[in-house]
């Protein structure tokens, strides 16, 4: 029984130390080369905007609310606009859950496909 009760608790603490992660990456290439490269990971609430290449030479992101559509303009103004220079990680801590985002290589007022 005892055995069977530290058991347990080590299943409840290995639970209770798993990281949550989610990482997002948009790849937009022409003619076999990358316009737009940029990844995105929020480990446990700190985000990290990661310009790999853009034709600009920035990649641009918008941090919009968790309400907002992927496809379509969002009635809520952005929460965050970054301006991340290639090759440059920008990293943000404190967005709320479930935020949504856009990156393009030129500023955008909304994330919406043209």
């Amino acid at each position: 029984m005892r055995i069977a009760v530290v058991a347990s608790l080590c299943v409840l603490v290995l639970a209770a130390c798993q990281q949550s992660s989610n990482t997002s990456v948009t790849r937009i290439r022409a003619n076999g080369v990358d316009t737009l490269y940029s990844k995105t990971t929020v480990d446990n609430g700190v985000a990290n905007f990661d310009c790999i290449a853009s034709s600009s030479g920035h990649c641009h992101y918008l941090v919009l609310d968790a309400r907002c559509g992927k496809d379509t303009d969002c009635p809520y103004p952005p929460l965050h606009r970054l301006s991340v220079a290639v090759g440059k990680t920008e990293q943000m801590a404190g967005l709320p859950a479930g935020f949504r985002h856009c990156v393009s290589a030129v500023q955008k007022e909304q994330c919406h496909r043209e």
